[in-house]
């Protein structure tokens, strides 16, 4: 058989890894003769004795390395031998490369909105004014030091609140301010200053039935939750609120500061939308901020091919119109929270029709399904006027589909529409 026996190294490579070289013999016999030292098979140092001599020593040795080679000790070296050897080679030349980090990919204008929707240090200052029955909300929201610097102005802004005799507010504006029309979700907008940009909004909700006490606190939460702030409990509104005397209005004013996103303003009652962030508010309770579906670049509904998809407005997920002028509707999809009844009776207010309660509200309603969850579609007429809605309670928030315009289009629509929100994927 063949066994290894050692002799002198024969490169520094190999000396250089602690080795010596390695080659192979024939074996034909086994001995019995007793071995040598394994330190005695290593490197051997040049003889310096006559050549006679030397060969007969040599023969000596040879045989007690034979010997030495057939035990367990030698087939162990050999194993060990030949592992070192083969990873014993010249090293691998290491060869360095730039690659481009992810954000060095983007275009700046990426970059530039993506700082946008990160988190910043942000302070609100905002009101709440009771009035007949409505809620009315005042929301200042920007830097912390810049709205600060604004506080006493806002104050003796908010004490200067009136309500005519159609229940319009009115007020008395700073020097600074300047006032620009409202829209479909603001009364108005006070701008403070341009830079920063400083606005403050003016909006207005149904005040809902039930305890005016809850209501002020669930929107005073719904605000912290803005701002990632925890919420309050009832005790609590005294020490974390200022009550203001506006002539005989009462004013609940809050300063407070966190981290919000850089979103477009907002109006004090409302929330911004966006998938996996905060979306609008279908009313004025507050709740922990809503995730889910629709998803951005898929699709997410079954659209009927009379409607046309449009631009969301402020406050929507997706909005579709269908029919022209007096005759067309406009369908909507929203997340948000708020109580059941107070939103049934704002979209009753909407058309024009006094809030119901108890089995009156619920004879407005009728059992849907959309997917796995369980909701309600809301119908409601009045004269020319009506409002299909469909409300799917989801984790505390309320997923809302909503159909809005003349009864005749609403009616064309009805199957259509309910053929769309059960398309919807909401898991």
């Amino acid at each position: 058989m063949l066994v290894p026996t050692f002799h002198r190294p024969l490169s520094r490579e190999l000396v250089s890894c602690g080795l010596t070289s390695l080659s192979l013999v024939a074996n034909d016999k086994t001995s019995e003769r007793g071995g040598v030292s394994p330190l005695a098979l290593g490197r051997q140092p040049v003889s310096q004795e006559p050549r006679g001599l030397r060969r007969h020593a040599q023969r000596g040795l040879a045989l007690s390395r034979i010997a030495f080679l057939n035990t367990p000790v030698a087939s162990g070296m050999l194993l060990v031998g030949v592992a070192l050897l083969s990873g014993c080679g010249k090293p691998e030349q290491v060869t360095s490369y730039t690659v481009p980090t992810h954000e060095s990919l983007q275009t700046k204008e990426f970059l530039a909105e993506s700082a946008k929707r990160k988190p910043q240090p942000a302070r609100m200052i905002a009101a709440i004014v009771p009035q007949g029955e409505s809620l009315w909300f005042f929301k200042l929201q920007g830097p912390p030091d810049a709205v600060q610097a604004r506080g006493e102005e806002v104050r003796e802004f908010l004490k200067s609140l009136k309500f005519s005799s159609d229940d319009k507010p009115e007020w008395t504006l700073p020097a600074t301010w300047t006032e620009t029309p409202g829209n479909a979700n603001r009364h108005a907008t006070l701008v403070l200053s341009e830079q920063p940009r400083l606005e403050l909004s003016v909006t207005v909700l149904a005040k809902g039935p039930g305890d005016s006490t809850k209501q002020l606190l669930d929107n005073i939460n719904r605000w912290r939750g803005q701002l990632d702030l925890p919420h309050i409990a009832a005790d609590d509104l005294p020490s974390r609120t200022e009550t203001l005397k506006a002539r005989e209005l009462t004013v609940t004013v809050i300063n407070i500061v966190g981290k919000a996103s850089q979103r477009p303003a907002m109006p004090g009652g409302m929330m911004p939308p966006g998938m996996g962030q905060p979306s609008p508010r279908e009313a004025a309770p507050g709740a922990k901020q809503p995730t889910g579906n629709p998803k951005s670049g898929e699709s997410s509904f079954n659209k009927p091919d009379e409607w046309a998809e449009v631009p969301p407005k402020q406050f929507q997920l997706a909005r579709f119109t269908v029919g022209e002028g007096e005759q067309s509707a406009e369908i909507a999809i929203s997340r948000a929270g708020g109580d059941r009844a107070a939103n049934i009776n704002r979209w009753r207010g909407q058309v024009g029709l006094e809030p119901l309660s108890g089995e009156e509200l619920d004879k407005t309603t009728q059992p849907f399904e959309v997917g796995s969850k369980k909701g309600e579609l809301v119908e409601i007429i009045a004269g020319d006027k009506a409002i299909f809605g469909v409300m799917i309670p989801d984790e505390g928030q309320t997923w809302f589909i909503k159909l809005t315009g003349s009864a005749a289009t609403a009616a064309k629509e009805r199957a259509r529409f309910e053929a769309f929100a059960k398309s919807l994927k909401l898991e």
